[in-house]
């Protein structure tokens, strides 16, 4: 009888480790099969293509064809008579007279993360290091460099260049960065000055949701080396565009279009960002006569305005955008909108009165009152609302900004009182 249990029991054994092996076996094959499954972003779903000119379009058809319709444009060879093109080597940036009190900021690790550390050095310092370590410079172009950048041809819309650009970025390495997957609160031309780059897209309007972006800086935590399907099937089913630059092209990257983008080789760029709405709000305001004038190729960055502006507050388009990427995510309730409101000024603490305004604010925006500002809130709310919503973001900031300053002048005072009695 026990020789008879013994023989079952092996017999189960074998059988459930059999079964086993073929789901093993099966679960490897259906991963196979998963075309992108732990491959780099992008190699999954549908590959697409943009469209490629060689000159810059003038202004204005810039604007209405490809900003309006938030469409993505390569233009090849556009930049290849820049100075910085043609002579940027390491030894011209190191003859270059530097303030000695003038440093960049830098980012130190490759393979992004928003957690990541972050430094600063002098531009010269970092020169000496770059090829020999992980740091990578993220800065505003300094003012040393600004003469050497040409300004694209299609910015040059005398409105636009009234008010200024929001920002002109300048990312600087050895080569061999990864971003995060994301997307910018700001249309945005990429200008690549040497090395080559390869940026990933993704339509917002076709396939936000599958890229699943966190509302905190509008990234995703998705591997860039390695996409799990399993964990974001969705993605089986985007579109991705792939773009590859060299030195001389730049790439027009829409109002936030979803983009990962690597670079090869030692590798500097220069993106110039604006704020869609604003343009947007020009565009129809002069219609026809908006953006009159001829490019001058020669015109450079310290020839224009950068007033270096976050856009969140600055049209109500802004605020409904931003708080849409946040209710993609999940509801707001009542706490949670003094604290996204925090999060997006920066902010410990709002001053009382400002507390107030927005919780009456969200009061209003709760369409349906049940406690939550959910996305179908977020899609009844009229225009005027977002304007009302626009300017109590606007008070707000200001109330913060006077709370601020009144804190550094009695923060002056006790130090200047201090010093006294110390005499």
């Amino acid at each position: 009888m026990d020789q008879v249990r013994s023989s079952c029991f092996y017999f189960v054994l074998i059988a459930l480790c059999t079964g086993l092996s073929v789901l093993r076996v099966a679960e490897a094959q259906n991963e196979a099969n998963l075309k992108g499954h732990l491959q780099p972003f992008g190699e999954s779903g549908t590959r697409k293509e943009i469209e490629v000119r060689n000159v810059f379009p003038d202004p204005q058809d810039f604007l209405v064809e490809y900003v309006q319709n938030l469409k993505p444009l390569k233009l090849s060879g556009v930049a290849k008579n820049s100075r910085a093109v043609r002579e940027w080597t390491d030894s011209y940036l190191l003859a270059l007279d530097v303030p000695s009190q003038s440093v960049v900021g830098l980012e130190i690790g490759k393979k992004e993360s928003r957690d990541g550390e972050s430094t600063e050095m002098h531009f010269h310092d970092f020169l000496r290091i770059y090829n020999q370590t992980e740091h990578y410079m993220v800065d505003n172009v300094p003012d040393y460099l600004s003469p050497d950048v040409n300004v694209p041809c299609s910015l040059q819309c005398p409105e636009m260049l009234e008010k200024g650009l929001a920002f002109a970025m300048m990312w600087f390495s050895s080569g061999g960065t990864k971003s995060v997957v994301h997307t910018d609160s700001f249309d945005n031309i990429n200008c690549v000055i040497r090395g080559e780059k390869t940026f990933v897209m993704v339509d917002p309007a076709r396939d936000r949701e599958k890229v699943q972006l966190r509302f905190e800086g509008s990234y995703s935590d998705i591997d860039v080396d390695s996409v799990d399907l399993k964990k974001y099937p969705q993605l089986a089913d985007a579109e991705f565009y792939h773009v590859h630059v060299k030195a001389g092209d730049c790439l027009f990257i829409p109002y936030h279009w979803i983009h990962q983008v690597r670079s090869f080789h030692s590798n500097v760029a220069i993106n110039f960002w604006w704020n869609h709405y604003a343009t947007m709000a020009m565009l129809e305001e002069k219609g026809e006569s908006a953006c009159q004038g001829h490019c001058d190729p020669d015109l450079t960055l310290d020839k224009v305005e950068i007033y270096r502006q976050d856009p969140t507050f600055d049209n109500h388009n802004d605020v409904r955008d931003w708080l849409q990427n946040y209710v993609l995510e999940q509801p707001m309730t009542l706490p949670t909108a003094v604290t996204v409101v925090k999060a997006e000024l920066g902010a410990d603490e709002l001053p009382l009165e400002a507390e107030k305004l927005v919780l009456e604010m969200f009061i209003k925006m709760d369409v349906n009152g049940d406690g939550q500002f959910t996305k179908e809130d977020h899609d009844k709310i009229p225009e005027e609302m977002w304007k009302e919503t626009q300017r109590m973001m606007v008070t707000v900031s200001q109330m913060l900004k006077e709370e601020e300053e009144a804190d550094r002048r009695e923060y002056a005072e006790y130090v200047e009182a201090d010093r006294r009695d110390e005499l």
